[in-house]
């Protein structure tokens, strides 16, 4: 089998709640670690299960900027609206 490597540009939106913006800010980063040897394997085991006969053997994330507030009463640029 032989093993590919992609990058992929992610946009996550972490909604949080916090005394402050400072306190909520700080948080951000410990939702966007990798996932663990653990996840990996539980993807994998999906993956299997529907017919994927693919294995992932690692995933780093690297953040490019710090968080920055989102005004939540637009929608996301990309976000399709429902009619």
């Amino acid at each position: 089998m032989s093993e590919y490597v992609f990058e992929v540009k992610l946009r996550a939106v972490v909604r949080v709640r916090a005394e402050s913006e400072e306190v909520a800010r700080g948080v951000v980063p410990s939702v966007l670690d990798p996932p663990g040897s653990l996840e990996i394997g539980l993807a994998n085991q999906n993956n299997d299960a529907v017919g994927w006969s693919a294995t992932v053997t690692e995933v780093n994330f690297a953040q490019a900027e710090g968080p920055r507030p989102l005004d939540v009463s637009q929608p996301p640029s990309g976000a399709e609206t429902q009619s």
